[in-house]
């Protein structure tokens, strides 16, 4: 399994209330329970950081990133995120979102085998030396994926892989429903990676 270098959860609504998101809420919630370390407070926007995560919700988008991933940190991260809309059943929800962003070094992740059928002709029309890139969107468990691969011809540049999983949701349930699947997605994240890319 190859965690992501970065993640999170998006919840986008119509219409969020960031001003009552303080740290004292957050934890009066349940929704943080480690001590916080940076904090941000506006009628418009909040952040509310500790060790492992990073809030951020303004009127339209509730966003969880992972700041440390490890195993833990990624499964504790969708309870973080179930507490929160469950304190507020009444918003009206719209998108539910996960992101995963991977690098890897150049030669890590070979693409040429699943998109370049015929090479020769590549490296005729363009150089020798090519990097291949591509965007791919499919369905996966209701939400549209994004598949992006953004290639690097230089030995000290990485070449960036990322998920996007989108789905759209018109109340609460499918909220839970959505962020329920997390797992999966990051399931299927990690099986394409392990299919493209070499284990070091």
């Amino acid at each position: 399994m190859s965690l992501p270098n970065s993640a999170n959860i998006v919840v986008l609504a119509s219409n969020y209330n960031p001003s009552i998101v303080s740290k004292e809420w957050l934890y009066q919630k349940g929704i943080f329970t480690e001590s916080v370390e940076n904090f941000v407070h506006t009628p418009v926007l909040s952040l509310v950081e500790n060790q492992n995560f990073g809030l951020v919700v303004d009127e339209q988008r509730l966003q969880l990133a992972i700041k440390r991933v490890t195993e833990e940190n990624f499964n504790n991260s969708n309870g973080i995120v179930q507490k929160f809309i469950n304190i507020l059943p009444e918003t009206p929800y719209k998108a539910v979102g996960f992101n995963y962003r991977y690098t890897f070094a150049e030669g890590r992740c070979d693409l040429s085998s699943l998109l370049a059928s015929k090479p020769t002709k590549l490296r005729s029309a363009f150089s020798p030396r090519y990097q291949l890139g591509t965007i791919i969107v499919f369905s996966f468990k209701g939400f549209v994926t994004t598949f992006t691969v953004t290639p690097s011809l230089s030995s000290d540049q990485p070449i960036r892989i990322r998920f996007n999983f989108h789905a759209i949701v018109a109340n609460i349930q499918e909220v839970r429903a959505r962020i329920a699947l997390q797992t999966e997605t990051f399931k299927k994240a990690d099986s394409i990676i392990q299919e493209l890319c070499k284990n070091d």
